[in-house]
């Protein structure tokens, strides 16, 4: 075992108590969990823009519903992680995927009263304020302790790879997320949040039974301080936040920004906004699969690279107005996103220890949500000047994120070549 625990060539402990046969049908049951937790952000947000105007909900409320949410999920998602590295992996994904399914139910039945007349106005938006808000306050707990136990699991060298896999099981989820909602809107408008609780639940039930932790750590063990300011960390936090706060606004605004740059009907916009972010999360698969796990990119060049094709997408958004260069730009963000997230997150990973990798995945998940939080506020004031005021200040971000990655000594010296 090398001295270095940061160097963990040899499996951690952890690791050890899981048979290497075992570890596809463990990391699956995870995955699985990560595949709804995609399909329910598309489905939303393709789903909400009309239903929300069509129920009195003005643009700004509807970003505050996810900026609130965002907020509770980056506040108590290290907590998540720092309690799994003290507790197990288990529980806490769990907690998460049953956060996620209770909410997607509660969030579409606030909706339902909301059609149907039973509530409006404040009460109405108070509601659905609140069972949105448990996605943020119980879901976090999910990614957090998932990419934990499979860091646990893991050697230095298999880490991009496999934390590769949680953004890819997201991905696919969030490519499947606007053909299921199509599919199952006939059955009513919130029909498609109903179908992905199911889901959520099924896979709920699957890693209850069946995802093995056989060697949990010690409770009386007292877990690790991880503060956002640890210098190790710092630059893969900054970088993570800029990422997630330029990727968040297409995911966030593409519903409205189609019905407005394009003159869309409700009707219409469903469909073309589905094809979009499908377009966007087939790119950012396609960088997971690919770019990260088959051309074996490491961490610094998943850094390097990302914020460029952030910067030609949102430069694209900013200055198209048909739907193919729209698609385009939707797809160009995914793919800097898919590139992005396995990049900050394991070059955090690889810059802790084995006992502090729950925490150092929440943080990583924070910083990656905080985009959530920064972009209702901002983004929205400037769409309703002007929708096209929102990309152009993306595309000014990503360039000084360009600046910041090839500036950063700490980037800078992170090993090139294959994937650690």
């Amino acid at each position: 075992m090398p001295t270095d625990p940061r160097s963990d060539v040899a499996p951690p402990p952890a690791a050890q108590s899981l048979p290497h046969k075992a570890r596809p049908w463990a990391f699956g049951l995870l995955l699985m969990g990560m595949v709804c937790m995609g399909m329910g952000q598309t489905i939303v947000f393709a789903v909400l823009p009309p239903i929300a105007r069509q129920i009195g909900l003005a643009d700004g409320q509807v970003g505050a519903i996810f900026m609130l949410s965002a907020i509770f999920w980056v506040s108590l998602a290290p907590r998540w992680g720092r309690l799994s590295d003290g507790r197990g992996r288990r529980p806490f994904i769990l907690i998460g995927i049953g956060g996620f399914t209770v909410s997607m139910v509660l969030f579409a039945t606030a909706i339902r009263l909301g059609m149907d007349g039973v509530l409006s106005g404040a009460a109405l938006y108070a509601l659905i304020l609140s069972m949105r808000s448990i996605y943020g306050i119980i879901g976090s707990a999910q990614p957090s302790a998932a990419q934990a136990y499979i860091a646990d699991r893991t050697t230095a060298q298999e880490r991009t790879k496999a934390l590769a896999n949680v953004g890819a099981a997201f991905g696919i989820g969030a490519m499947f997320g606007p053909a299921f909602a199509g599919a199952t809107v006939g059955f009513g408008a919130l029909a498609p949040l109903y179908g992905v609780a199911a889901i959520g639940a099924a896979a709920w039930l699957a890693v209850f039974f069946f995802l093995p932790e056989h060697n949990p750590p010690r409770k009386r063990e007292a877990p690790p301080r991880v503060k956002i300011s640890d210098p190790r960390l710092r630059p893969f936090l900054i970088f993570g936040l800029a990422a997630g706060a330029i990727s968040a606004v297409p995911v966030q605004m593409i519903g409205f920004y189609f019905i407005d740059i394009l003159a869309l009907s409700d009707e219409e916009a469903l469909a073309k906004v589905s094809f979009a972010l499908t377009a966007s999360a087939i790119a950012g698969l396609f960088a997971q699969l690919v770019l990260v796990r088959r051309l074996s990119l490491s961490p610094r060049t998943l850094l390097r690279a990302s914020p460029l094709i952030l910067f030609a997408a949102h430069g694209l958004f900013a200055v198209s107005s048909s739907f193919p260069m729209l698609v385009l730009a939707a797809t160009c963000s995914g793919l800097g996103w898919g590139m992005a997230m396995p990049g900050f997150t394991a070059a955090a990973s690889l810059s802790v220890t084995p006992r502090e990798q729950g925490v150092t995945a929440g943080l990583s998940n924070s910083a990656g949500a905080s985009g959530f939080i920064i972009v209702p506020p901002i983004g929205f004031t400037l769409y309703a000047i002007d929708p096209r005021a929102t990309f152009i200040l993306t595309t000014l971000a990503s360039l000084a994120l360009i600046a910041f990655v090839y500036k950063n000594e700490t980037i800078s010296s992170l090993k090139a070549g294959a994937a650690r």
